[in-house]
């Protein structure tokens, strides 16, 4: 028995010997690894990647750089150059090996400019070189952009948004709490756990949290805190304003159910007006930040996109000119939900859109009440208290947080609303059910008339799509913190008490069919926490605030006052 034992032994470990040598030769080894010197003098530690030439007259390649926390990415390197791409990954400043402080963003302009002339001088380089990345990778290839460098050739940005005031670490003027803090606010998962999940999202005031939890300070989180208007501080890291100054190709990746499904839009329409970029395109699925399909809705099997592969197709047709069937090829490719099917589009909105008022209605105001298309009659507002203290909980959603320690208080994607809808705190809006099929696929936003007893405040929505049986999934979400209620580019302005204002919410942009006998439903309310800030209702300012205070809202539906969702339908 123990001689049968030990050969059991001798043969997994053989096993697992013969797996790592087949993984270790799956991953490419750099052709070269070393420091680029910065224009400043520090330097960046860069990984090349090179193709094997066919011949000694084939040595110089187009380049695919990326730049990030890591010097580049094994997987992408061995793909890359399995497709005649040179492959450069830099790590950027702060993050080691490579030298200088730890300053994302404000130093990647500069430093993508010196990284790209450094590419444009080596043997290998053919003189193209583009860029490729999501995330903060993708903020570094926004950054360069504009620098009008002449060797950079096309951007691959993928799962960021242009504009880092907008939606990204802030939301329309409420603090993305959950991603912001990762990494920032504490070190690590084991750091947080051992501190309380719950009690670190619920510390006040936020900008004290990292050294609540973490006993040090970090310079990120209270940039991120503390810098909660459209001030200097964001000015020089957005692209606002700069939009012109991009002559290169663009393709722009995310998913419906990332942060960033808005921003490629956005981003799509203000490169489109420059008139300043021949080639702008846009693919995007139910996914998460990490082109994840996800949720508990069922997209059917052909939802998943191959991201580097549909950059790998474009870049031959922009950069090595190779006439693969892109020229004729529509410039959005979008990922239908409710039936499932992957669409080619030319414009953006869609040319025969008709965005159609919903509006909320409840005749005796209660917080359950319908959606329709017709006017309401003079109604009684509703009413709800919302307490900081006992804020609505994140169930699933749009947004970037990646942590899986603890689900039960964020998860993303689609996910059944109805836990929520018992909360008194919640105002439910739901139409008839549908006779035929309703296609909504476009922006979307929220004309919402509503009064409070606070200074300042918030109000979320989201969109449901509730099928016959009941369940409820989430399609997209918003906010807006009133103080930004006329501008969140402005100086913010406080509620005066009681006084009825007009909110637009803008929800990420969706593209669904809502099914014969589904329903439209959308909530109301004022808060989706941890993934947003709870807003403490005090009109102090942001972040630094150790008290709260409990907010009457009053929601208005009526033809005086007619709150209402704005839904772009589609008529085939």
């Amino acid at each position: 028995m123990q001689r049968w034992f030990l050969s059991i032994i001798v043969i997994l470990m053989m096993l697992v010997a013969v797996f790592k040598m087949r993984y270790q030769a799956a991953a490419p080894v750099p052709t070269m690894e070393g420091m680029v010197e910065m224009r400043d003098g520090v330097q960046l530690f860069t990984r090349v990647w090179l193709p094997k030439a066919s011949s000694e007259d084939s040595r110089r390649f187009p380049v695919v750089m990326t730049r990030g926390y890591r010097a580049g990415d094994y997987s992408d390197a061995e793909t890359f150059t399995s497709h005649g791409y040179a492959y450069v990954g830099q790590a950027t400043r702060g993050h080691a090996p490579s030298e200088g402080e730890l300053n994302r963003f404000f130093d990647d302009a500069a430093d993508g400019y010196d990284t790209l002339t450094w590419i444009s001088n080596k043997s290998w380089s053919d003189g193209n070189t583009a860029m490729y990345g999501r995330s903060y990778w993708g903020a570094t290839q926004w950054l360069v952009a504009p620098t009008q460098h002449p060797n950079l050739k096309a951007i691959i940005p993928q799962g960021i948004n242009a504009d880092l005031w907008q939606c990204v670490y802030r939301c329309n003027g409420a603090l993305s709490l959950a991603m912001t803090a990762s990494s920032r606010a504490y070190e690590n998962a084991k750091q947080a756990r051992r501190y309380g999940w719950k009690n670190l999202y619920n510390f006040l005031p936020l900008i004290d949290l990292d050294l609540e939890v973490s006993k040090t300070r970090n310079r990120l989180w209270r940039d991120y805190v503390s810098h909660s208007t459209y001030d200097d501080f964001w000015k020089e890291i957005s692209l606002r304003g700069k939009y012109h100054k991009v002559k290169i190709p663009v393709f722009m990746m995310s998913g419906w159910y990332d942060y960033y499904a808005g921003a490629v839009f956005e981003n799509y329409e203000a490169l489109r007006d420059s008139g300043n970029v021949s080639d702008i395109r846009i693919a995007i699925n139910p996914s998460d930040h990490l082109n994840r399909v996800v949720g508990d809705r069922d997209f059917g099997p052909d939802a998943s996109k191959i991201d580097i592969m549909l950059a790998i197709e474009w870049l031959d047709h922009v950069i090595k000119k190779i006439d693969n069937g892109m020229e004729s090829e529509p410039p959005i490719r979008i990922f239908t939900m409710g039936i499932n099917e992957w669409r080619f589009i030319d414009e953006w909105p869609l040319p025969n859109t008709d965005f159609t008022p919903f509006y909320f209605s409840s005749p005796d105001g209660s917080r359950f009440g319908t959606l329709g298309t017709s006017l309401p009659e003079n109604e009684p507002a509703t009413t709800y208290l919302y307490n900081p203290d006992d804020p609505v909980p994140t169930l699933g959603g749009n947004h970037s947080f990646l942590g899986k320690d603890h689900p039960e208080l964020i998860s993303v994607g689609a996910v059944d609303q109805r836990p929520n809808e018992s909360r008194k705190d919640v105002l439910v809006f739901t139409s008839a059910p549908l006779e035929n099929e309703l296609e909504v696929t476009g922006p979307i936003e929220i004309i919402l008339f509503a009064a409070s007893s606070a200074k300042d405040t918030d109000f979320t929505a989201k969109l449901i799509d509730v099928y016959p049986d009941g369940t409820a999934y989430n399609l997209t979400e918003g906010i807006i913190r009133a103080r930004f209620r006329k501008s969140i580019w402005q100086a913010p302005i406080l509620l005066t008490p009681g006084q009825i204002s007009r909110y637009t919410l803008k929800l990420q942009p969706t593209s669904n069919v809502f099914l014969r006998g589904h329903r439209i439903r959308v909530h109301i309310t004022s808060s989706n926490f941890p993934l947003w800030d709870r807003n403490p209702n005090t009109g102090n300012e942001q972040g630094m605030d150790d008290k709260m205070e409990v907010a009457e809202q009053t929601i208005h539906h009526s033809k005086a006052y007619p709150s209402r969702i704005i839904l772009p339908l589609i008529f085939r």
